[in-house]
């Protein structure tokens, strides 16, 4: 049986993979990407035509999709489970994953955003040697997929002043409230027990807390017990222990550069009372989804 995992050190989607298959006391081996071009190799292309990370190839399957590879990582090596055995919890657990991938309205994007927005625009300004488009663009396209260049393009051009930048940090902002609103009663998102949900979401935490916007969670006791506890966890160190020292350092850097406006962003969401979700619901946290 071989277990292969394509991935980044400083990737939210490869991270949650790693952990999963820490939970589950799983060796792998590891085909670290650079994402500087060799995700658009031909022979990366055709295991993930999307030209993103993660990739698991688990002898001759191959799974794309963080999500997806989450549930094949449980459904393959079922000991110890990481899916609740209750539907409900399942379902729950589902509903919270679901939160990442929702298009505009995804945490995944919103996450995405305010890391270039607020750090990672200046290692593509560095590769550039200047700020201006005309030496940016190529920059940028030479480093993203198709998809992502469409969207993130604006917010490397200008930074938290880019009018995605506000929305992400909405976004975000709605996320803790439901976190916290779920969790004031419950251990973890599924429910009783820890599960792929817990597991999903902790990378896009770390980014949080690496950004300088932890602050998103200073009034909410119940998102930071939460936190606590997933980081006491051994797995967690597949999160930490990856990142690039120069990537820990560009985003404490820029995100201390920019904490106070952050913090100042983040009073107004409070003060304004911001709408529990995009859609005037108050989403996964009282069952109304």
């Amino acid at each position: 049986m071989t277990l292969t995992l394509f991935h980044h050190n400083s990737s939210v989607c490869a991270a949650k993979v790693r952990v999963a298959l820490a939970e589950k006391g799983r060796e792998w081996e590891s085909r670290l990407m650079t994402l500087k071009g060799d995700q658009f190799a031909p022979e990366y292309l055709a295991l993930n035509p999307a030209a993103v990370v993660p990739t698991l190839v688990h002898d001759d399957a191959v799974i794309v999709e963080s999500n997806v590879i989450l549930e094949y990582i449980d459904d393959a090596f079922p000991d110890p489970p990481l899916r609740p055995a209750r539907p409900a919890e399942r379902a729950r657990m589902r509903l919270w994953m679901d939160e990442l991938e929702q298009g505009d309205k995804g945490v995944h994007k919103a996450i995405s955003v305010l890391t270039y927005a607020i750090a990672y625009r200046h290692h593509l300004i560095a590769e550039a040697g200047s700020e201006a488009p005309a030496r940016l663009l190529p920059v940028i396209k030479s480093n993203m997929n198709p998809l992502s260049r469409e969207w993130l393009t604006p917010v490397v051009l200008h930074g938290i002043a880019s009018d995605g930048f506000r929305h992400a940090m909405e976004r975000m902002y709605r996320l803790c409230a439901d976190f916290d609103a779920w969790l004031e009663n419950n251990a973890w998102l599924a429910g009783g027990t820890h599960s792929l949900a817990d597991i999903a979401f902790l990378p896009y935490l770390v980014r949080l807390e690496l950004l300088e916007v932890d602050g998103l969670w200073a009034n909410r006791p119940h998102v930071a017990d939460w936190y606590a506890r997933l980081n006491a966890r051994a797995s967690t160190a597949e999160v930490w222990d990856w990142y690039h020292a120069d990537y820990v350092g560009t985003l404490r850097e820029r995100g201390t550069a920019h904490r106070d406006e952050t913090s100042e962003m983040i009073a107004g969401l409070r003060n304004a009372a911001c709408p529990a979700g995009p859609d005037g619901r108050v989403g996964v946290r009282d069952g109304t989804r």
